[in-house]
């Protein structure tokens, strides 16, 4: 069959490197903003936001390290508002996927462009897919007012991410990866980033679970995560759709991409011999979906469903929401083949 595809890029500024944060107000001021609410999770993410706040100086309008993960409306609703009532004229999203999340709702809201500083591998920044969550309901929305205008990856930022931090967010990053390569809308040069960045991961990110010092690995880390988000750009199957039905439960975000990857690769790959045959070259293994898993059992992150909170009584609803979203790549999924994947997971 010949070769059809569109590959859509959104146009995104990436500043990277070590010590990339002292360039904050400089890209601000370069998309035109004087009033930035930096927006950032309570904790550690607060003082990454104080920081952001200096470095602006009095280009910020404040600071709401009010981020959760998942993004619940209230949240949403509470960012909105104080966007609003700061007069602000952008937002920084200072942290991992919660923060980046709340700015994307901020700005599909209020028309606000993002500047963002990943800590974390997420690759959410590279991405127009947002997420809330209403009761035990995710809502995902895809929004070209979502993606970032500008990166800022500074490695400097993640060394003191912990050990399990890294691997989950990490692992979060890759299942974007391996999704792609089975993904109807996958193209060769979202093949190609796939690929790569898989290949990144699987040199650097035992690194920096053992060594958290590691500047080097951590540089190839943010690299990699970023050629994931751009990979979570051209869209998304079963992983991603059943993640996002158990994040409406609460389930955290990253650890449950991580424990349900091995499985739903394994479910997968006998339909996406192409994807088979790029991961068993890059994995160097015959059996993918059994690497992905060996790496998780490496790593200190839960990995069964039930160690996350998963309500065992909850499967059949999981299953079933995720069946109504009639995925056909690259294979069909029942109700019944979603249960045993989740009772796998569990």
């Amino acid at each position: 069959m010949m070769l059809k595809f569109v590959q859509d890029t959104p146009s995104q500024r990436v500043v990277f490197g070590s010590g990339s944060l002292a360039r904050l107000a400089e890209e601000v001021a370069r998309l035109g903003l004087s009033r930035v609410l930096v927006v950032a999770t309570p904790g550690h993410g607060a003082r990454l936001a104080a920081l952001a706040a200096d470095l602006l100086g009095s280009s910020c309008a404040g600071v709401h390290a009010q981020a959760v993960v998942h993004v619940p409306r209230a949240v949403a609703e509470a960012g909105i508002a104080e966007a609003a009532r700061t007069g602000a004229d952008g937002v920084v999203a200072m942290g991992g996927g919660a923060a980046i999340g709340l700015a994307k709702a901020i700005a599909i809201a209020s028309n606000l462009p993002i500047v963002a500083v990943p800590t974390t591998y997420s690759g959410s920044e590279a991405s127009p897919i947002a997420g809330t969550t209403d009761g035990e309901r995710k809502i995902t929305v895809r929004d070209p007012k979502a993606l970032p205008k500008t990166i800022i990856y500074d490695p400097d930022l993640t060394l003191g991410l912990p050990p399990a931090v890294s691997a989950a967010s990490g692992l979060n990053a890759i299942a974007h990866a391996v999704e792609g390569l089975w993904i109807a809308e996958r193209t060769p040069i979202s093949c190609a980033m796939a690929t790569e960045a898989m290949r990144l991961f699987a040199d650097a990110l035992p690194k920096v679970v053992a060594d958290g010092n590691d500047r080097d690995a951590r540089a190839a880390c943010l690299s990699a995560s970023w050629l994931c988000g751009i990979v979570l750009t051209s869209g998304t199957a079963l992983h991603h759709k059943l993640a996002h039905v158990l994040g409406g439960l609460g389930m955290p975000h990253a650890e449950t991409h991580s424990i349900i990857l091995p499985h739903v690769t394994r479910f997968n790959l006998d339909a996406a011999p192409d994807a088979h045959e790029r991961l068993c070259d890059t994995l160097e293994t015959n059996d993918p979906a059994h690497a992905l898993g060996v790496m998780l059992s490496l790593f200190p992150i839960p990995q069964a469903l039930r160690e996350v909170g998963l309500p065992r009584d909850k499967i059949d609803f999981v299953a079933a929401e995720a069946a109504k979203l009639n995925i056909t790549a690259p294979r069909s999924a029942s109700e019944v083949e979603i249960r045993g994947i989740l009772e796998a997971a569990y």
